[in-house]
Formats: C-alpha cells, structure tokens, sequence
C-alpha cells in the first residue's frame, strides 16, 4: 500500500456521525490490487466483527454509470432468454466492463 487515507469530512463533536467514513487505499501496482480484489471471497467465512466490510473499486462518475447501464442491459437480456439455459453478467475492470453469458446452474434433486 502506498497510501491509506479517509474519505469525507470528520464528525462534527457536538453531533458525531453514525455511520462510519469510508477508507481510500492506494496499492503500489495494480497487480496487488487484482491480487486483493480476487481475494474478497474469502470475507464471507470471516468472524462476525468483519461481516459488515464493503470493498469495492473506486470508480468515477461515468464509470459509474456504465456499470449501471451494463447491469440493466444485462437483467434485460436474462428476462428476454426464454429458454432459462443462460445467465447474464457484467464483468471486467472498471472502464472496461462487459456482459458474458454463462450457462445456468440447474440444480436438479433425485429421490
């Protein structure tokens, strides 16, 4: 990490803030930043105490928006599918983010 920093104004003392700021975090390569990134699965099995983290990319204004746009499309295209065999994602990094089909899970029980 090359800087750590928090976003925001600090809580006024008189009427302190609930909800807490958020943390920038800059990382030496965009490599380790991958790394990271591919590793947030991992959150999920975690001590209670470190349930309620959200990391995600920072992303400007108009990437932003394209992300949106992209999920939109994407549910779009999921409920146009009749045939139930596809799902649909957006995926990639910030700037350059994609919809990918994959192929649904169909979890079937046999008695």
């Amino acid at each position: 990490m090359t800087r750590v920093f928090r976003l925001g104004k600090r809580p006024n003392p008189d009427n302190p803030s609930i909800a807490p700021r958020p943390i920038m975090v800059h990382f030496a390569s965009y490599g380790i930043k991958n790394l990271v990134m591919e590793s947030l699965y991992k959150l999920k099995n975690v001590h209670k105490k470190y349930k309620g983290i959200n990391i995600a990319h920072d992303m400007t204004m108009n990437e932003r928006l394209e992300c949106k746009n992209l999920v939109a499309e994407a549910k779009q295209k999921e409920a146009d599918d009749t045939s139930g065999e596809y799902i649909y994602r957006v995926r990639g990094h910030p700037g350059k983010m994609r919809i990918v089909q994959l192929r649904a899970r169909h979890n079937t029980v046999v008695k």
